[in-house]
């Protein structure tokens, strides 16, 4: 695991469980009692993120897999992407209209693209 990738996964945990603390005690960013914005970019960070790691993640898997394999992947990849796009796009037109409905389409984008991150992990396992 490069050391990158360490510090991304704890500053993602540390986020995610809410324990974000600095030396003058400002608040999580996260926070459910910050504006509407401040939630929304905060999301929008988690998603960049979960979003790079992907990428790394894909890249590392790809090197490790034949001509037919990687075309294979490469079109998973292509479905997953629409499957994700659509599925964070009916979670949000709920919400069309409200202040909320960015932040609802990032923390689906944030939740589908970790969970996808943590498959393609698994080919990465002898």
């Amino acid at each position: 695991m490069t050391y990158f990738r360490i510090l991304a996964l704890l500053a993602l945990f540390v986020m995610a469980v809410g324990l974000t603390q600095t030396a003058h005690a400002q608040l999580d960013p996260c926070d459910p009692n910050q504006p509407q914005s401040a939630l929304t970019l905060c999301n929008a960070e988690r998603l960049d993120a979960w979003d790079g790691l992907l990428n790394e993640v894909y890249q590392r898997v790809i090197g490790t897999l034949d001509e037919a394999q990687e075309e294979n992947l490469r079109q998973a990849q292509r479905a997953w992407i629409t499957y994700r796009d659509l599925t964070c796009g009916m979670e949000r037109a709920r919400y069309e209209g409200g202040s909320i409905a960015p932040m609802i389409e990032l923390t689906c984008l944030t939740r589908l693209t970790e969970r996808r991150t943590r498959d393609l992990e698994e080919y990465m396992r002898p």
